[in-house]
């Protein structure tokens, strides 16, 4: 993954390349599994977690919030923790310039929780919590605004349920139940636009997996208090949604199928995910730019994976595998404060971006050719086979794509003078080569 070097050192030097990719964070531990995380600045969120495995017995859990005041650069700091709980989601609202978190759990799926802001006079972060009931759980909430704000998780019948709070946070009520399976996650694309995945893997003891063999896209316009179900599959569920606009979204699917919208989640349909494989597919985002993000990892817990979608998520290719490193082989989801700062949660540590990450992994392969060179209004790149081919800028945007079977004329009429790259994606595999435009 790379981030190109400013365009006047690049000129002033000659043409670099430098990295941009995700490092382990200082956060760690043997037990603990990072699952989701908020930011209120660049720098200072909260990430919640739940340790061990969810059962059998009260004694073998534990859930909290871990505070870092350095993006996880270094250690955290606890501020609420609980015994024989599993914190799964978390949300932040900035108001008055002081920020209003919420987190969302259960006690070993069988009482939901949630985690709400306590307000401690001379500390902006103090917590306590709301149970809401036995016989049901929580794994997703979020924040409509310092009001109102939705929870989603599941009851003793394997439904999925909706409940809702308009007085931040300290009472709830139920406004849906999702007949077949849990919600696993909840997303707003804005104050009216909700969406829901239910039927979202589960860990179980010994870090297995439950797979649910259904799930279900739910969407409401009316913000929250009704849902409909826009999408249903028979064979695998749902773990998260995203959308980057109100028209473009996608859903991943628990057997590694990324689902995409264009139409605000009327239809759906299997986007190209190029990093083919047997795993789960765990959490979604988009980045501010409209780079999407896509987490999962094996069962077997050899490696956690981190997908990438530069064209609104109709294409994933692999951007990031854990499979050398000796924690974070479990990546449960994945946020971005803003384009150069994000995270992975995943088991016993979470990863941080060190830089605008904006393409996919690189693979060795037999290089390419293009002309001429220094190229002038066009440039003509010779792949040798079935291709697509991408001119990205010095910051990483794509402002040119053509496919091609051989070779692709590029028209460079409109970029300004400067440094661009060629990148050639085929068969899965990667290749670039920078190139001046004169």
């Amino acid at each position: 993954m790379h981030r190109f070097a400013p365009l006047a050192l690049v000129i002033a030097l000659v043409p670099v390349v430098t990295r941009a990719q995700w490092t382990t964070g200082g956060l760690f531990s043997s037990s603990i599994h990072f699952q989701a995380c908020a930011f209120h600045t660049v720098d200072s969120g909260l990430f919640v977690y739940g340790a061990n495995n969810p059962g059998p017995s009260p004694s073998a859990t534990e859930g909290g919030l871990l505070l870092t005041d350095n993006g996880a650069q270094s250690g955290g700091y606890y501020v609420w923790y609980e015994p024989s709980t599993n914190l799964e989601d978390i949300h932040v609202k900035v108001t008055g310039g002081r920020p209003l978190y919420m987190a969302a759990g259960h006690e070993l799926y069988d009482r939901s929780i949630v985690v709400r802001p306590y307000l401690f006079p001379a500390y902006p972060i103090g917590f306590d919590s709301v149970r809401t009931g036995t016989g049901r759980y929580y794994r997703a909430i979020r924040m409509r605004d310092d009001l109102v704000a939705f929870t989603g998780g599941g009851d003793a019948l394997g439904n999925g349920i909706i409940d809702i709070s308009t007085d931040t946070g300290a009472t709830w009520s139920n406004v849906a139940v999702l007949p077949g399976q849990p919600v696993s996650r909840l997303h707003f694309v804005n104050d009216q636009l909700a969406f829901a995945a239910t039927g979202g893997y589960r860990r179980t003891i010994n870090n297995g997996v439950l797979l649910p063999d259904s799930g279900a896209i739910y969407r409401s316009t009316d913000g929250g208090l009704t849902w409909q179900q826009v999408h249903a599959d028979a064979t695998a569920g749902f773990s998260a949604v995203a959308f980057s606009s109100s028209t473009n979204g996608v859903a991943t699917r628990n057997d590694g199928t990324i689902l995409r919208t264009t139409d605000g989640g009327s239809t759906w349909a299997p986007a190209v995910n190029n990093h083919a494989g047997t795993y789960i597919l765990t959490g979604a985002t988009f980045r501010g730019d409209g780079a999407g993000f896509v987490t999962g990892y094996r069962t077997d817990g050899s490696a956690g994976y981190i997908l990438f979608s530069d064209d609104g998520g109709a294409t994933w290719d692999l951007n990031y595998s854990t499979a050398t490193l000796n924690s974070a082989r479990r990546l449960y989801d994945v946020h971005f404060y803003d384009t150069a700062h994000g995270y992975a949660m995943g088991h016993m540590r979470p990863l941080r971006s060190n830089g605008l990450i904006t393409a996919v992994e690189e693979e060795p392969m037999e290089g390419f050719s293009l002309f001429p060179v220094p190229a002038d209004d066009l440039v003509t790149v010779v792949v040798g086979g079935p291709a697509e081919v991408l001119v990205r800028d010095a910051q990483g945007r794509v402002m040119r794509r053509a496919a091609t079977l051989d070779r692709a004329l590029i028209p460079l009429d409109g970029l300004a003078a400067g440094l661009y790259v060629a990148e050639v994606r085929q068969g899965g595999s990667v290749r670039r080569q920078p190139f001046l435009r004169q």
